[in-house]
């Protein structure tokens, strides 16, 4: 089995990787449903983040707070907020995959969405 070589070292851009390979309904359905799907992935991921650099900072100030209760009660929220933080993020998505389903709209599910949308 041979190796081609042509192909060593080069990257495809971003910008081509995403585009609809036709531009008919399918692709263009395909491709935007990439879309909606890399925001809801991104968000998601970004929420995910901001709560371990709270986590991790609430968790500094609570080992060097030295025992002052101000300190401690200030570490607390933090954490209290970040925890909270992190359920409304899994609650929201829970809550409009309920309310997509209750109302018979798929909205977590954008492929079959747009499908209903675009004959």
């Amino acid at each position: 089995m041979a190796i081609s070589t042509t192909n060593i070292g080069s990257i495809q851009p971003v910008t081509e990787a995403r585009t609809p390979a036709a531009l008919d309904t399918a692709g263009v359905t395909t491709s935007l449903e990439t879309y909606i799907s890399d925001i809801i992935g991104l968000v998601t991921i970004a929420a995910a983040l901001v709560f371990i650099v709270y986590i991790f900072i609430a968790a500094f100030e609570f080992l060097t707070a030295g025992g002052d209760s101000g300190k401690t009660a200030k570490a607390t929220s933090k954490f209290t907020n970040s925890i909270v933080g992190l359920v409304l993020v899994v609650a929201s998505y829970m809550i409009i995959g309920l309310i997509g389903n209750l109302i018979g709209i798929p909205i977590l599910n954008p492929g079959e969405m747009i499908g209903e949308i675009i004959p």
